[in-house]
């Protein structure tokens, strides 16, 4: 045994594959015993480049030239059969290592790669159909006969019913049948074994063997937990789970989607959010209540098993910390590490918080999103809601103390049944924002009307609300309470701003109309004027306040003011529905000093978006026309003041946030906000003469009113409409949103600091000594 090692091993296969002559190593492999083949699969470098430079062989060769001699049935037989057994161990161990190592650090698909013209499945499970490699891996991971309860389990399992199943990062796992009573019952099992060079390490090896009393037990079948019947130092044996992971299933529905036009353009997958990320939160409070926590909660360790498309079942499995994300050199998120919680790559310690963070990048790739290179939430969140960016930033702390802070939610089986309800609380929402969008052609056509189903929509949207705040208790769950009834009190903003839209945007036609004779008398119109005892054609109030110099119909002096009016319009909407609606600066706390009062700034400006576009437009439409070069300049300042509050209060909010640590704020630029930052210089300068042209032609110093207002119309359309409320719109509420959520979030750290702050202790008065 003082010769096996695998320097001999790997000499013996460069000599069974022709690379030598030298047959003395072929020839010492025959006369080994288990026992020397356990300490050379043990020797077996754990990386390619250690198994390089200590062999002077490339893995990859390695494997190649192997598996080319192992599986041509012409080749000369230098070994014998039980050796060629061991042989092809140490191939499935050489290739269950390599693809560990791609799907790690490369971030490569399982089902990629290749090795000798085979996919490594395809490999292993030749491998482990023949009888010579069953018989080998039984004498390798068998337990002695000391081992009581452990060896009666691993004497019922009928190793002639091998089938490779698939690699895991530290393991693989191989189905078998095994007979009853010690198993329980007779049934497909899985037997996942520890690939050989992990077991020099110990903390895997303690682990694998505590499995079965961590979390073991028998399990219901509908339960999302696995049962476990025993567990040695090098394999755990437990029922067998058939379906696809959650990788390959979130990879074959990634595959149907169509690529957006621009990242931020991404659509979240609102569908698999309510079906997979609610079974999973489902299965995350059984696993609290049963075991504990998870501790390695990746897509690879979640079992989909669908019944219907709007059913499935999840189990979880490979419970317990992987050690080799401990290994993960830091700033490296290669394949699922990035899954896995920052305390647990740095000192391999989980706990029910260390779940919550891992559930967070779940449910982000559920959503169908990329995550981020530094583990913040992505914007698109941020884009599609307030409240579920806000749930996942709670989730997403790096500083596990600080996980579900804001929502005021413990770990534990209660918690993840309330981290489920504010969950489908979200998703109820952005159901109910998908009411009215376009489907189908007619549909489109419909929908390019201005503000067509927009009213629709916002009261869908606050009917689910006001659902939802009357069902939450405000005395248990304050910060709940209070997120629902700020976001009911926004969607009244919202419907209002959607209705003053429409109003404004009818009016402005309705008056063009009349312009170019194509009013007609409407029946409403007639009532009115009865009811009023009115006499004439004209609509009743709106064109008594209209000043007398202020003819209707005049075709050609009113298009200025309707040009502008229209422009204004259809930007004002998108300004408002596009960006601001959802969203307010202001927390269930109170903040003070210039806290308080860049809060009030840009709250107030925010809100007065819904309003103030729609006066600047009525106010010249209906009153006076030559109003409209007073009230044009008033517009863009007020739009420059709104950028420069809301940035006064973004930029204050993050850099607080990075002093303070915060991880779920990007510590560069922050590119998102940085669209905004571009508006402020820009809106300005076009103030400066907007306002100089407009007292010019107000005083009569200028003629060209009518290209003076065309100016503005095509600048309004290709820059505010098209660019700045368009394209622009999802970085900026991304960007905005970040900033908001980073300010409540300093708010309740505070606040949090504050009570835990020791009281300063009274010293009780001393007596003077009385003469």
């Amino acid at each position: 045994m003082a010769n096996a090692s695998v320097d001999l091993l790997s000499a013996a296969c460069a000599h069974l594959t022709g690379r030598t002559e030298n047959r003395t190593a072929a020839t010492k492999l025959d006369r080994w015993k288990p026992e020397d083949w356990r300490a050379a699969l043990l020797d077996v470098p754990l990386d390619e480049r250690a198994y390089a430079d200590r062999l002077t062989v490339d893995r990859s060769v390695e494997m190649e030239a192997l598996w080319a001699w192992w599986s041509d049935p012409e080749a000369d037989d230098r070994v014998s059969p039980v050796t060629t057994g061991y042989l092809g161990v140490f191939l499935l161990t050489l290739v269950s290592m390599h693809r560990s190592d791609r799907i790690r650090y490369l971030g490569e698909a399982y089902e990629s790669g290749e090795i000798a013209g085979e996919s490594p499945v395809a490999l292993c499970r030749k491998l482990i159909a023949d009888p010579q490699v069953q018989q080998a891996m039984k004498g390798l991971y068998a337990p002695s006969e000391s081992d009581g309860p452990v060896a009666a389990v691993w004497n019922t399992i009928d190793f002639t019913s091998m089938e490779f199943h698939r690699h895991g990062t530290t393991s693989i796992i191989i189905s078998v049948y095994a007979k009853p009573p010690a198993v329980g019952r007779a049934e497909r099992h899985a037997l996942k074994c520890l690939i050989y060079p992990h077991l020099r390490t110990p903390a895997m090896v303690k682990a694998t063997k505590d499995y079965q009393r961590d979390f073991g037990g028998v399990r219901p079948k509908e339960s999302p937990l696995v049962t476990v019947w025993a567990s040695h130092d090098s394999w755990v044996f437990m029922d067998f789970v058939d379906g696809p992971t959650l990788t390959d299933h979130l990879r074959s529905i990634a595959g149907k989607r169509k690529e957006p036009k621009s990242e931020i353009l991404r659509a979240i997958d609102v569908e698999q959010l309510r079906v997979l990320g609610t079974a999973l939160l489902d299965a995350m409070a059984v696993l609290a209540e049963k075991v504990g926590h998870h501790d390695d909660l990746t897509p690879s360790n979640i079992i989909v098993q669908a019944e219907n498309d709007t059913t499935v079942k999840l189990k979880l499995i490979d419970l317990g910390v992987n050690f080799l994300h401990t290994r993960i050199l830091p700033g490296a998120e290669p394949g699922e590490a990035g899954y896995v919680a920052p305390e647990v790559k740095a000192n391999g310690i989980g706990g029910p918080r260390a779940d919550l963070y891992s559930l967070g990048m779940v449910l982000i790739a559920i959503g169908g999103i990329p995550r981020t290179t530094d583990g913040t939430v992505p914007d698109q969140f941020y884009v599609a809601s307030v409240g579920l960016a806000r749930l996942l930033e709670d989730l997403l702390d790096a500083d596990p103390g600080r996980r579900l802070i804001v929502s005021g939610i413990g770990p534990g089986p209660a918690g993840f049944k309330e981290i489920r309800d504010l969950f489908v609380r979200e998703i109820e929402v952005l159901e109910a924002a998908e009411y009215g969008k376009p489907k189908t052609l007619r549909q489109r056509v419909k929908g390019i009307v201005p503000g067509a189903t927009e009213v629709a929509r916002q009261r869908a949207i606050a009917k689910v609300r006001k659902r939802q705040a009357k069902t939450t208790d405000k005395a248990t769950r304050p910060m709940q309470a209070h997120h629902l009834r700020q976001a009911k009190a926004l969607k009244r903003w919202a419907i209002a701003c959607a209705f003053l839209a429409w109003v404004t945007i009818a009016l402005v036609l309705t008056w063009w109309s009349r312009d170019l004779d194509l009013f007609w008398q409407a029946k409403y119109v007639e009532y009115a004027n009865f009811f009023l005892n009115r006499s004439g054609d004209g609509i009743p109030f709106l064109d008594d306040i209209r000043a007398a110099d202020y003819p209707i119909p005049d075709a050609w002096d009113n298009l200025p003011v309707r040009i502008v009016a229209l422009t204004y319009a259809l930007t004002g909407v998108r300004l408002y529905l596009n960006i601001f609606a959802d969203m307010t600066p202001h927390s269930a706390l109170r903040r003070r000093g210039w806290k308080g009062v860049r809060t009030a700034a840009a709250s107030f400006m925010m809100r007065a978006t819904a309003i103030y576009p729609f006066i600047y437009i009525l106010v010249p439409t209906l009153v006076q026309r030559r109003w409209w070069v007073i009230f044009s300049p008033l517009g863009i300042i007020t739009v420059a003041v709104m950028i420069s509050a809301c940035l006064w209060f973004a930029r204050d909010a993050n850099a607080r946030a990075r002093e303070a640590g915060l991880s779920t704020v990007p510590k560069g630029e922050i590119m998102t906000l940085q669209r905004m930052e571009s508006w402020a210089p820009v809106a300005w300068l076009y103030a400066v003469p907007v306002v100089i042209i407009g007292t010019f032609l107000y005083n009569d110093r200028l003629q060209d009113e009518l290209m003076y207002a065309i100016a503005i119309g095509l600048i309004n359309m290709g820059i505010q409409y098209v660019k700045n409320t368009g394209s622009d719109a999802p970085y900026v509420r991304a960007g905005l949103t970040r900033a908001i959520l980073a300010a409540e979030r300093l708010d309740v750290l505070e606040g949090k600091s504050a009570k835990e702050a020791p009281k300063p202790r009274v010293e009780a008065p001393v007596k003077e000594p009385v003469a």
